[in-house]
């Protein structure tokens, strides 16, 4: 129904030098996500004040995201944005991490009046990640999807009474944006891209679920644990401003630079590199997931955390020195 507005309006993502893609194609798939969760909650889902809340900050955010993508707005205007959205959730929803369990011995590190800051700097982290990531066909839904079930199947382990209606409606929503998302129907004529309304959708109710499902007496995981269940996007962001930075460059530059962009160098199809993607993501939620229910100590999962990414930037920084000599041959 929003292909034939956006076709008009012309928001849609033209080919170019970074966007290899044949054609124009429409960026409705985040809107039309947006509107599945709307439409579904005032259905399926109790309307609290937090979820109040949450619906007010993500139709900031796909407003936000709209925008940039009918025109590129400022990276700071951006990151402003965002940081007003974070404070909805923590002022307006008073959700927030109070504490990060304990990653460091055994005692519980608790935040304290810097848990709130805190937490308004992990929103727009989880949002630019998953942003970051929204490069290949169907990436970004396989990943939150991960995020949702993995989230689900540790509520079922928990002792705690979790509803997921919510998390339901959010992975129907994201497979039927991926059933067009993909092109295969009817030889692409439908196909449309989720745009960054939609990745920074994503990023925003990711850090909505985890915040919720880790602090206070609804929670059924460690933070530490949601970590692992998204380190796929925030390695890759945290890896990808590290060589930036490195080489001299705003953090904030776009660039080929990241792990699907690699993959896809090294000779992977969109298809391969968006499986190959999830399937590193769901190793890493599964540990996560097990480390869980075996009650694993979360300073040891910590440092294995740890180990992992400095392993994984090494390797990624490695790759991308290969493709910048290869550009220069």
């Amino acid at each position: 129904m929003l292909r034939p507005i956006a076709n008009s309006v012309g928001l849609v993502d033209k080919p170019g030098n970074r966007k290899q893609h044949v054609g124009n194609i429409p960026l409705i798939g985040g809107l039309a996500i947006y509107a599945a969760i709307t439409i579904c909650s005032f259905a399926l889902t109790p309307f609290d004040a937090n979820y109040k809340m949450y619906l007010l900050s993500t139709s900031f955010m796909v407003l936000m995201g709209a925008l940039d993508d009918y025109h590129d707005l400022d990276a700071r205007l951006r990151l402003i944005a965002q940081f007003l959205i974070g404070s909805i959730m923590v002022f307006g929803a008073n959700l927030y991490i109070h504490n990060l369990g304990a990653i460091f011995g055994s005692e519980i590190i608790e935040l304290g009046a810097f848990g709130q800051l805190f937490t308004v700097l992990c929103v727009v982290t989880c949002i630019n990640a998953f942003n970051m990531t929204d490069g290949v066909d169907g990436l970004v839904g396989a990943i939150s999807i991960n995020t949702f079930i993995s989230i689900g199947i540790l509520a079922i382990y928990s002792n705690v009474q979790f509803d997921m209606s919510f998390t339901s409606i959010l992975i129907g929503a994201v497979f039927a944006f991926m059933f067009f998302n993909f092109g295969e129907f009817k030889g692409g004529k439908y196909k449309i891209f989720m745009g960054d309304a939609g990745s920074m959708l994503m990023g925003l109710t990711v850090i909505w679920l985890i915040t919720y499902s880790t602090q206070g007496e609804q929670g059924i995981l460690s933070p530490i644990t949601a970590v692992w269940i998204i380190a796929i996007p925030l390695m890759d962001m945290f890896c990808v401003m590290l060589r930036r930075v490195k080489s001299g460059y705003s953090p904030l530059k776009a660039s080929r630079d990241h792990l699907h962009h690699i993959l896809i160098f090294n000779g992977l199809t969109n298809l391969q590199t968006t499986l190959t993607i999830l399937v590193l993501s769901i190793v890493f939620s599964f540990i996560g997931i097990l480390s869980e229910i075996y009650a694993v100590a979360e300073s040891f999962m910590t440092v294995f955390f740890v180990i992992t990414f400095i392993c994984y930037n090494i390797i990624m920084t490695r790759c991308d020195k290969k493709i910048s000599l290869s550009n220069l041959k």
